[in-house]
């Protein structure tokens, strides 16, 4: 009999939405992260006394906020930089999951959007080059540096932002899909590399 398994933090992100990946992410810092900056992105109900939320966003999954408290400003965080980008990822891919269903349901001509031999060629490059994201994650050194974190980032910024031009207007609302990915930059903002070499 095989012990079961906890569901992987892009997993979560993927199926359940940011808030949810950010406990599990956060779960070893105690909920609460120290950043240089004193900014922190949180699970609405992750904020503690003495936080100013600087923004709220609603997102699938849950509320999360932009918070900012100099009381825990330092240098100490202990963030997980790999999972920060397989969490990230999994935004990704979740917004490549809804983008599919978007464009299978907009008619264009006798069919859909999502039936043009370009909006495929389109979709089929972002897949692979978030095929390429996990695989590098899968392969590669266990701490990889800050070129290579930055560089992985970079990607899963570019495949979201790519998404969101096949989204067309759809994804500037602000419950449409572009909050999702701008909070995924914001996150990346606020932790890559939090105590450590930027």
């Amino acid at each position: 009999m095989t012990a079961p398994t906890t569901p992987s933090i892009d997993r979560i992100a993927r199926t359940e939405g940011l808030a949810p990946a950010l406990r599990l992410l956060l779960a070893p810092e105690g909920g609460r992260v120290r950043t240089p900056s004193g900014y922190a992105v949180l699970p609405e109900d992750g904020v503690g006394d003495g936080a100013t939320v600087r923004r709220r966003y609603e997102l699938p999954g849950g509320a999360v906020l932009l918070v900012h408290d100099s009381h825990v400003a330092g240098d100490d965080a202990g963030i997980d930089q790999l999972a920060l980008v397989r969490l990230r990822l999994g935004l990704a891919e979740g917004l490549r999951d809804a983008c599919l269903t978007y464009l299978s349901t907009r008619p264009s001509g006798d069919g859909t959007v999502l039936a043009h031999q370009m909006v495929k060629g389109q979709l089929a490059e972002l897949f692979s080059h978030q095929l390429e994201v996990g695989a590098l994650l899968d392969s590669g050194p266990a701490c990889p540096g800050p070129a290579v974190l930055s560089h992985l980032h970079a990607e899963v910024t570019a495949t979201s932002r790519a998404l969101l031009r096949l989204f067309g207007a759809y994804s500037f609302l602000d419950s449409g899909p572009g909050a999702t990915a701008h909070v995924s930059e914001l996150v990346a903002d606020v932790y890559l590399c939090a105590g450590g070499p930027r």
